[in-house]
């Protein structure tokens, strides 16, 4: 596996070493129950507070106001289900943008089999919301915003302070969520500046490890609790934490403290590369999405004639790994509804792939991408 080049990094990031030796502590010896009040077990209670004043110091949150998940997908469906249907809500409005990640969108579906109704709002075809077109489908009943911050696809950013705004202005009780899962290692997050009530964000994108996660609740939001059982998380999520994996996260969140301007630095710069040693090559493609606004290291382009499924199983034969787009769809072979959902004609859709890099891909990776891919495609 040491010759495995991974341009994929929007799926998951590996884990650092550094961060995998500061939960090891957690897996090995104090391996305690956090619940149990003896002093062995006090130590991973102390753990968990303390890495959850850090993260919620990271996005400018109190710490009170950070609750640990099992990753983004369990804080997204918190976010949609704790606000609607676990309030004991029948019915109701709730409005996305149609290029979300599959866990909100799949939880919205679920209610609306049983009575409330859903919107969705498109983006254009560089992968941008417009404001007014959320402000256009708000109503009385309307009980939930949810827009993702950085698509998980094409990487775009959506200006969430300034749709937040609006939505407030016209409704304050709406409650507004986002998605910040891809957003987190980009971007400096300041959840008072945004004025949202809800944010998810994951551990594993930062090179933590999977399996954990948060999601942020404003103070005074209407949510209901989201597993039940024990006392953990204040009662609002019941279970034995993993100690491990929120240690990781807190030192995940420290090392990006210190990395994370350089590390976007470094994502655009291998994205700059890689562009132009396309062109160099005169290799036709088409990017997917704007290139202003979005994420350093994305890049969903299509390479029109060349049919993606094979094209992502020749790369893995040659020891690249890209994808097809989100790793939580059911794989390369359905088109994307993110490019649906902008718009993007089919013949794009069918042989688009999304390439990721990381800040530990190299200039040397890229070129021998483009090796690779002038032996696919010829």
């Amino acid at each position: 596996m040491n010759n495995i080049i991974y341009f994929d990094n929007f799926a998951t990031t590996s884990l650092n070493e550094e961060i995998f030796n500061e939960m090891k502590e957690f897996l090995v010896y104090n391996y305690s129950n956090p619940s149990s009040i003896y002093e062995f077990a006090q130590k991973s209670r102390v753990a968990i507070e303390k890495s959850r004043e850090n993260i919620a110091n990271y996005i400018n949150a109190e710490k009170n106001e950070l609750f640990f998940t099992s990753g983004g997908t369990e804080a997204d469906n918190w976010a949609i289900f704790g606000t609607t249907m676990f309030k004991g809500k029948k019915s109701g409005h709730i409005i996305l943008t149609a290029f979300e990640h599959s866990a909100i969108i799949e939880s919205a579906k679920f209610l609306e089999k049983i009575g409330f109704d859903v919107s969705f709002v498109f983006p254009n075809k560089d992968g941008f919301i417009d404001a007014s077109d959320v402000l256009d489908v708000i109503r009385d009943d309307t009980i939930l915003v949810s827009i993702m911050y950085v698509n998980n696809e094409v990487g775009t950013i959506q200006d969430i302070k300034k749709i937040c705004c609006l939505v407030k202005e016209k409704n304050p009780n709406i409650i507004f969520h986002t998605d910040a899962v891809q957003a987190l290692s980009e971007i400096v997050i300041d959840v008072k500046d945004l004025n949202i009530d809800l944010l998810s964000i994951s551990g594993h994108k930062v090179h933590a490890p999977k399996g954990i996660g948060a999601l942020y609740i404003k103070s005074g939001t209407e949510i209901e609790n989201f597993i039940f059982g024990g006392s953990q998380e204040r009662s609002r999520r019941a279970g034995t934490e993993n100690v491990a994996g929120i240690v990781a996260f807190s030192k995940a969140i420290d090392i990006l403290k210190e990395s994370r301007e350089k590390n976007v630095y470094k994502r655009f710069e291998l994205r700059e590369y890689f562009l132009r040693k396309l062109k160099e090559n005169s290799i036709s493609f088409d990017i997917n999405g704007a290139l202003e606004n979005r994420y350093s290291g994305n890049i969903n382009i299509s390479f029109k004639g060349v049919d993606k499924e094979m094209f992502i199983m020749s790369m893995d034969f040659k020891g690249i790994c890209i994808s097809g787009g989100s790793a939580c769809s059911s794989g390369a072979v359905e088109n994307s509804h993110v490019l649906t959902a902008m718009g993007i004609d089919d013949e794009l859709k069918s042989s688009a792939v999304r390439i990721s890099f990381g800040e530990n891909n190299t200039f040397k990776e890229i070129d021998e991408f483009i090796i690779a891919l002038k032996e696919i495609i010829n």
